[in-house]
Formats: C-alpha cells, sequence, structure tokens
C-alpha cells in the first residue's frame, strides 16, 4: 500500500520537556495538508519527563534512541519515515505556519536539490534571561542560513531533503556530537546536489545566553575533533580557533550596524568563544572525551 505522506518531520530532544511542547503544537498548526505531513519525535536519553510528556501528545510518532548525540537520533526518525520528503528541526524551535508548505516549494521548482536550507529568526523566550551581548551575538553570528547556503551546508534546525538521498549517504554521521549536519550536506554536494536557500520557510529559534552559547561552542570543538583524522589536529583545530577569532573580531569592529557599546559586548563574547575553544581542545589532547552539552 502506498504511502499518502509527503514529508516526514523528524525531531531529536534531550531535555527539553517545555520547549518540545510548543515546537509539536507548531508543527500540527502547519498550512500544510495533514494527511500529507507525519511528525516523528525522538527521545535521546532524556533524564527529565520528556519523554514522558511526548507520550501523552496525540497524532505524532514517539521513538527513543539511548545512544548519545542529535545525528544518532535523526537516524533513528530516518528508518521510519514513511515521506518522500524528510524535514528536520530542533526541540527549541518554532516553526512558522507557512514552514513545511514554502520548503516543499522551494524543493520542487529547482532540480538536482540536495538540501533546501529555510531560513532562522531569533526570538527572545520569556522563561529564558538573556543578557543584550549575546542576543547582539547572536545577531551578528548565528544560524546565517543564505551564507550556509553559499558554502553548501545547512544546519538541520532548518533542513529539508528527499529521504532517499539521505539514505543512500548512510544517514547522519552517527558517532558526531556536533556538525553531522554539514557533514551530511558536503557528502550530498560532493555527490552533484547543491543546497538551495528558501527564505519563505522560517522557524523561530529562541536566543541563547552566554553560557549556552559557550556549550554550543564546546559542542562544535568536540564534533570537529571527532570528524578530523589528520596528524596533528590539535594544531588544525587551533589554528581555526585563532583564524575564526580574528575574522569575528575585525568583522565586529568594522561593522556599521551596531553601536560601539553592542560591538565590545559582542568582543567579549568572541573572546570567550576563543578561550573555550583552547580550553576544549587541550581537554580533547589530553585524552577526555567530546561532550553534548
Amino acid at each position: 500500500m502506498t504511502s499518502n505522506v509527503k514529508v516526514s518531520v523528524i525531531v531529536p530532544v534531550w531535555n527539553d520537556e517545555r520547549r518540545v511542547v510548543k515546537c509539536i503544537n507548531a508543527l500540527k498548526n502547519q498550512q500544510f495538508v495533514p494527511e500529507a505531513y507525519e511528525i516523528i519525535i525522538i527521545d535521546n536519553g532524556s533524564t527529565d519527563r520528556t519523554f514522558e510528556e511526548i507520550q501523552r501528545i496525540e497524532g505524532i510518532t514517539v521513538l527513543q534512541e539511548l545512544q548519545p548525540g542529535s545525528y544518532a537520533a535523526r537516524n533513528k526518525g530516518l528508518s521510519v519515515a514513511k515521506g518522500h520528503y524528510v524535514a528536520f528541526t530542533d526541540s527549541d524551535c518554532v516553526p512558522d505556519k507557512n514552514w513545511l508548505a514554502s520548503l516543499i516549494e522551494c524543493a520542487e521548482t529547482q532540480r538536482d536539490i540536495g538540501v533546501v536550507a529555510g531560513d532562522v529568526s531569533f526570538f527572545k523566550d520569556d522563561a529564558d534571561i538573556i543578557d543584550d551581548a549575546s542576543l547582539a551575538y547572536e545577531s551578528f553570528f548565528s544560524m546565517n542560513q543564505e551564507e550556509y547556503a553559499r558554502k553548501g551546508v545547512c544546519i538541520t534546525a532548518n533542513w529539508l531533503s528527499k529521504k532517499k538521498a539521505l539514505l543512500e549517504l548512510g544517514g547522519f554521521n552517527a558517532k558526531l556530537k556536533s556538525g553531522g549536519d554539514h557533514d551530511m550536506a558536503k557528502r550530498l554536494t560532493n555527490n552533484g546536489l547543491s543546497v538551495v536557500f528558501c527564505k519563505q520557510a522560517v522557524v523561530a529559534h529562541p536566543a541563547r545566553n552566554k553560557q549556552e552559547i559557550l556549550k554550543k561552542r564546546r559542542r562544535v570543538i568536540g564534533g570537529s575533533w571527532d570528524k578530523t583524522d589528520v596528524k596533528l589536529k590539535s594544531i588544525k583545530l587551533l589554528w581555526e580557533a585563532v583564524k575564526l577569532y580574528i575574522k569575528r573580531t575585525l568583522l565586529v569592529f568594522f561593522s556599521n550596524e551596531a553601536s560601539l557599546k553592542q560591538r565590545l559586548s559582542v568582543f567579549g563574547i568572541i573572546s570567550a568563544i576563543f578561550f573555550v575553544s583552547l580550553s576544549e581542545i587541550a581537554k580533547l589532547t589530553a585524552g577526555q572525551q567530546s561532550t553534548r552539552s
């Protein structure tokens, strides 16, 4: 029997019981034929009440993947997805009501699409304490999908692909704690497919505070470490961290889009990220494992 499902929406979640419910509600309210899409939520070994909460919600498929890492969870979702397309977002995101329709429209108006990269906007979640420096940093540097698409990559906060294309490449690299989305996008582009930016397909992402930004940096360094096989990879990652620090510092201080006070506050975040990078590289060089948080 042929499935009527056109797109499967896959969302991994880990210890995010409050925000994942908001995400699911936004997904259930899409301006899209209800029978044409399914929602698959994969709990990645939560230690709070996330798994119990999502099991109570009707109209979705709930799975568990106990191997740590969101890419292992996404692969679990891929293994049961019924759709011709698969769309990904994150448990803390709130997709616009026209998100799915816009992604599909973009995908079906061009040939040789590997990934449709939707836009990401930021909002200040009332339950979070966000300092002005972190909000300014997010606006400067975070989740620029249009720029990512130009480089042939995308983040899974807002992603659509043909399921077949991902499965033919073996899915995401489940060993990675971070960077598996860029890794997959590069594999797709290496196979002759393209990454296309779709401005109309928007998900809203809560701005992160400084602590969350630094946690993300630790995950990114760990992901880069795990997927780098070259000798002296600690030197390579150190050089990349230095280049990023210099590039972002120059961008901030030569920007005309922010006041001097804002630029100085963002520079403080950039400097903190740089020192966290050095610390994490030293830890990994000493033999410790990459972390998910």
